[in-house]
């Protein structure tokens, strides 16, 4: 998708959302945590709970939560900040909450959205309006060496630029 700009309260809600990514670890869950930010205005986090609901991965908790907050489904003023490349049924739910951006840390080479099956960028989907929004920008791999950090304490080996087949 090319070089996307990287502002100066990106870094800050990336910090944030490994915080929630070593709560949802520290809870006995996986190392997932995410935020919907409204420029540098933080709206809603959501940390994975796979555990109780499967559907409960930690972007649609949080594009759940920012729903309510902002009282529409309408988010395309909003970024959201996650720890891995969302997965299709999250991307879906991206498009459908029409979010502007989305910034994530480590790569899903086997099950992302983005580079695995490109729902992200995909301009057909734009055509069904008003279901599906234009595609995101996306800044991929920010912060992924902090991310790992967390991730690395689960045995999900899947995520992360290094990740391969054994």
């Amino acid at each position: 998708m090319g070089f996307q700009e990287i502002r100066p309260y990106d870094r800050d809600f990336m910090l944030r959302r490994i915080e929630l990514s070593q709560e949802s670890v520290d809870r006995g869950d996986a190392a997932f945590g995410s935020l919907v930010a409204l420029d540098d205005r933080l709206i809603a986090e959501g940390r994975n709970d796979y555990n109780t609901r499967i559907t409960e991965h930690a972007e649609i908790v949080a594009l759940n939560k920012a729903h309510q907050v902002l009282g529409s489904a309408d988010l395309s003023r909003c970024t959201l900040y996650t720890s891995c490349e969302p997965c299709p049924m999250c991307s879906f739910m991206i498009r459908e909450f029409k979010i502007k951006r989305v910034v994530f840390a480590l790569p899903s080479l086997y099950v992302g959205g983005f580079s695995r099956w490109p729902i992200l960028q995909d301009q057909e989907l734009s055509r069904l309006k008003p279901i599906f929004s234009d595609p995101p920008q996306v800044l991929a791999g920010f912060m992924e060496a902090e991310a790992a950090v967390v991730m690395a304490q689960t045995p999900l080996w899947m995520f992360g630029s290094e990740a391969h087949i054994d």
